[in-house]
């Protein structure tokens, strides 16, 4: 009974059944385990309980095991692991600060190059998410993927048997960052940012609609807007703030909708400053300029929006997430609330290019054609503010963290899969023949049939050689 509910909570994910063990478990690599969080007491009943995983461990790889936990929420006593234990804690749901995934790469590193028996047992809550995470940040570091979608899909059919692994965008996000930092030999220092406006590329299709967004930095909140002043019109929404935003480092920010009880989060995102300019896009260019999608210096439109603090072009960086790569809004695959074009625009500058000249350019957003694509007439040209006040009780509560349900994130079939590709407007190319590869014990040997169903021989040969 009590593996019957275990199994129902692990869902999709691959569980290691040999020699009378049942366990959340998972050889990703022959030294390199992802697992569920090692639970005791009522919670041990129907998670991974911390007395088999300690009874595996010694049985397995005795005196050459560590583990790592990556939760923010839940500890146990070391003394369960011989005090081989190490925390690189983040919260549910969310990436990592970026600071922290170097400092794990290097300390797993040195542990399995230490002996060739040594062995990384890594967990979060639920062993997949936060795990794999971490486990591909690893991968990329020892160079065995050139590319994050390749790491990704190697965890998510090693861990999962539906390609699942790291679904969450901003996740995903951090997995790129660190593979740009490898590419290009970066050494990371955060960067400050000026935040000057956020568009909105298509309205969403929500009903009453008074949106106002939150900035937070480490759980702290740094901004909420003024929904007094968001302008919009038939194709476009814009934030204005009153003043430059200074931001750096790892970045969290929420999108919400003023109700008549309360409000309703729209969707958030992670991203982090320093990573803005050198990843930064070339965008198809409007009327001899480069500005992003739909804005375009000076000239005539049938509507436009003026910031005085908005920066001239040549000083202007941007950072535009499609709906697919939002959290939250990217499981929205009806488009009920969001168009498939939907897309969130930063702009910013850098700290060292503000000058007095800034308050005399102003910037015009057209709705017109953007990237190829007509837009619906607009009903006399004006923008408009909303008009709704901004309400301290709407703001600051304690929901500022994404408290999804677990299964929410995990069985979605807007989720990427192992062979999405991103493009300008979402994810396309799921594989139609996906294959899914099944956990073993380094001391299993492999028959022919496990073999084929490894998707290509790197990964095959990955799967079974210590890293």
């Amino acid at each position: 009974m009590s593996n019957t509910i275990k199994s129902m909570v692990s869902k999709k994910k691959r569980r290691y059944r040999e020699g009378g063990f049942d366990l959340d478990l998972t050889y990703i690599c022959p030294n390199i385990l992802a697992m569920g969080f090692p639970a005791e007491k009522v919670e041990g009943l129907y998670r991974n309980n911390i007395d088999d995983v300690v009874k595996f461990l010694e049985s397995k790889h005795p005196d050459h095991y560590k583990v790592y936990n990556l939760c923010s929420e839940r500890t146990y006593d070391p003394d369960k692991f011989c005090k081989r234990v190490a925390a690189f804690p983040f919260d549910d749901h969310n990436p990592p600060k970026f600071e922290l995934i170097k400092p794990f790469c290097d300390d797993m590193d040195l542990w399995l190059r230490k002996d060739k028996n040594n062995i990384a047992a890594v967990h979060c809550k639920a062993g997949k998410g936060r795990t794999g995470v971490m486990i591909c940040c690893y991968l990329l570091h020892r160079r065995k993927f050139s590319t994050t979608a390749d790491a990704l899909r190697f965890y998510g059919q090693a861990r999962t048997m539906n390609d699942k692994g790291v679904t969450i965008p901003s996740q995903r996000r951090y997995v790129e960052y660190y593979a740009e930092m490898l590419k290009h030999n970066l050494t990371y220092k955060p960067d400050t940012l000026l935040l000057h406006s956020i568009p909105f590329d298509t309205v969403p299709l929500i009903h009453n609609l008074n949106p106002f967004f939150v900035v937070n930095q480490l759980k702290v909140k740094l901004f909420t807007s003024n929904p007094d002043r968001v302008v919009r019109n038939d194709r476009l929404l814009i934030f204005d703030l009153p003043q430059p935003l200074p931001l750096c480092g790892d970045m969290k920010i929420e999108f919400f909708s003023r109700k008549v009880m309360g409000k309703e989060k729209l969707f958030h995102f992670w991203f982090n400053t320093f990573f803005v300019q050198r990843m930064q896009k070339p965008e198809k260019r409007h009327t001899g300029a480069s500005y992003p999608n739909n804005i375009v210096p000076n000239g005539s439109a049938r509507s436009y929006y003026r910031c005085k603090h908005m920066p001239h072009e040549k000083d202007m960086l941007t950072l535009t997430i499609p709906k697919m790569e939002l959290d939250k809004a990217n499981k929205d695959r009806a488009n009920k609330l969001f168009s498939p074009n939907f897309k969130v625009i930063l702009i910013f500058s850098q700290t060292d290019s503000q000058d007095t000249e800034l308050e005399l350019t102003p910037v015009i957003i057209t709705h017109k054609t953007i990237e190829g694509e007509s837009s619906s007439s607009s009903s006399g040209g004006a923008t408009t503010p909303q008009s709704c006040s901004d309400r301290e009780d709407l703001t600051d509560d304690a929901s500022l963290s994404d408290t999804d349900p677990e299964d929410e994130w995990a069985d979605d079939d807007s989720d990427y899969g192992p062979n999405d590709r991103r493009t300008g407007d979402g994810i396309k190319g799921r594989s139609q023949h996906s294959r899914s590869r099944y956990p073993r014990s380094p001391n299993t040997k492999s028959s022919k049939n496990d073999a084929d169903n490894i998707s290509t021989e790197s990964e095959a040969s990955i799967q079974n050689t210590f890293l």
